[in-house]
C-alpha cells in the first residue's frame, strides 16, 4: 500500500531520518529498501494507551499535511512517499494513523503528485 510518513532530512546519502525511534539505535533509514519495524507493546504519549508498535504512516498526502499541524515547528519536517506491508489502523489515534511492520521509503511527496 502507498502511504506517507513524516521524516527529517538525513545527513546520510539516499536516506531519511525518523522523528523519534529508529532501528538498532540509528534514526537514519535508507530509501528503496524494505525495513522491518521492531515491534513491542509501547505506551503512547497522550494518555498511556498501550499498542503494538510499528512504523507510523498516514494514508494520504492530505492527512499527512494535516498531521504536520501537531508539531510546534515543522520547518525541518518533510512528507515522504512510502510503500508499506502488514499494516493496521492505530487504535485510539485522533488521526488516521496506520502502523506498518515493513516500510520502504521513497522521495519527498509533493502536493500535486
Amino acid at each position: 500500500m502507498k502511504a506517507y510518513k513524516i521524516m527529517k532530512v538525513s545527513d546520510q546519502e539516499n536516506s531519511w531520518k525518523t522523528l523519534f525511534h529508529g532501528v538498532d539505535g540509528d534514526r537514519n533509514i535508507a530509501c528503496d529498501e524494505w525495513v522491518a519495524s521492531k515491534t513491542s507493546y509501547v505506551r503512547d504519549g497522550s494518555g498511556g494507551t498501550y499498542y503494538l508498535s510499528g512504523w507510523h504512516v498516514l494514508p494520504s498526502y492530505a492527512s499527512a499535511l494535516l498531521y504536520m499541524e501537531n508539531f510546534k515547528d515543522n520547518t525541518d519536517k518533510y512528507i515522504v512517499e512510502c510503500e508499506i506491508k502488514s499494516y493496521q489502523k492505530k487504535e485510539h489515534a485522533r488521526s488516521p494513523v496506520f502502523l506498518a511492520k515493513s516500510i520502504k521509503l521513497g522521495r519527498e511527496a509533493l502536493p500535486n503528485d
